[in-house]
């Protein structure tokens, strides 16, 4: 860790690569297909492990991220957010020529566009209906309304139904295991229905694509589920943590102690441009007792705890409350192996948020 100039994204490529097998075991042992999502790591090299390892496909969250991974050879991306902007319509119809991406849709107005630009380029894409499974968020509602949606998309010469999304993200906080199993259970019951109701319809879906990694375990449970997305799992976080400790903390943000202001007060160069707090601050690996008081652009004021102290110079792991929005904001990844620096990879799809 002396040799690393911080702030740094460290990753124990060992406890990584635990993460990745656990999952892929979990997937196969209940006979669900898995698509990691990537815009955790944002990184090639970890998405092409992912899939050496079992993974079907990949998710992106992002047109832009889907360029950056068709350009490195993934040929089976799922967009799982709904693509609106004319030019990254066109730029996703422009990925349909040589790699399948596929988007979510959930909107007459979005099909239309959609279908606008397949026909100019003589493709059909591919698309999947989002369901609102209670985040109200994105999503058509479940039932009679996604019969009508669906009935709508397959007079649309240029788009082709190929399953449907339920995302059950609101349950993510939701710490009580048997409180969240019954509330993940209730969700994929919507979409399996709806999917049950367009077939009775007159059409013929047996693709349904749902979860987290903080639902995984009941979404590949519930008959009829046939693919999981988590993403934050790969690394994990303290926030999932709580939740899902049978993933390792793989990632943690390395600082450098630079003043002491105070009694047990020190001042760190990890400020909110080196590690997110959308989940809460992140926390201390190896000192517990550490809080952080207050982050700024490039600092963190930290209270030690009352047998912990520490020298200017002196470096320190924390852990991200979220692992994705801080893995944003990194160049490169710095990947520890038998603790010594083991490599150092690019994050290419890094802040292709368009």
């Amino acid at each position: 860790m002396d040799e690393v100039s911080t702030p740094a994204l460290i990753i124990d490529h060992d406890k990584m690569q635990k993460n990745i097998r656990t999952m892929v075991k979990f997937a196969k042992e209940n006979n669900v297909r898995l698509r990691p999502h990537v815009k955790t790591h944002k990184s090639p090299i970890i998405g092409q492990m992912q899939l050496d390892a079992g993974a079907s496909g990949i998710c992106v969250a992002r047109v832009g991220e889907a360029e950056i991974f068709a350009k490195h050879g993934f040929d089976d991306i799922l967009i799982a957010n709904q693509v609106v902007e004319m030019n990254q319509i066109k730029r996703l119809a422009n990925l349909n020529k040589k790699s399948l991406v596929r988007a979510c849709v959930d909107s007459e107005k979005n099909a239309l566009d959609l279908n606008k630009a397949a026909l100019e380029e003589g493709l059909v894409l591919e698309v999947v209906i989002e369901v609102d499974v209670g985040l109200g968020r994105n999503g058509v509602k479940p039932g009679e309304p996604a019969l009508k949606f669906a009935d709508f998309l397959k007079k649309q010469k240029g788009l082709k139904i190929v399953g449907l999304q339920g995302y059950e993200g609101h349950l993510i906080s939701v710490h009580d295991n048997d409180l969240r199993k019954k509330q993940t259970e209730e969700c994929m019951k919507l979409l399996v229905d709806t999917r049950d109701l367009l077939n009775d319809n007159g059409f013929n879906i047996d693709y349904l694509t749902a979860s987290n990694s903080g639902t995984y375990m009941f979404s590949a449970k519930y008959k009829g589920i046939t693919e999981l997305q988590p993403g934050t799992y790969v690394f994990n976080d303290e926030h999932h943590f709580r939740i899902v400790p049978e993933f390792n903390i793989a990632a943690t943000v390395l600082g450098t102690i630079t003043n002491i202001p105070g009694k047990r007060l020190y001042t760190m160069d990890v400020g909110l441009k080196a590690a997110t707090n959308d989940n809460g601050n992140p926390v201390f690996k190896n000192y517990p007792k550490c809080r952080i008081r207050v982050m700024t652009e490039e600092h963190s004021i930290f209270r030690a705890g009352p047998n912990d102290t520490f020298e200017i110079g002196q470096k320190i792991e924390l852990i991200p409350s979220h692992i994705c929005t801080t893995a944003n904001l990194y160049d490169h990844f710095t990947v520890i192996k038998d603790d010594e620096i083991f490599a150092r990879w690019d994050i290419p799809a890094r802040g292709k948020n368009y």
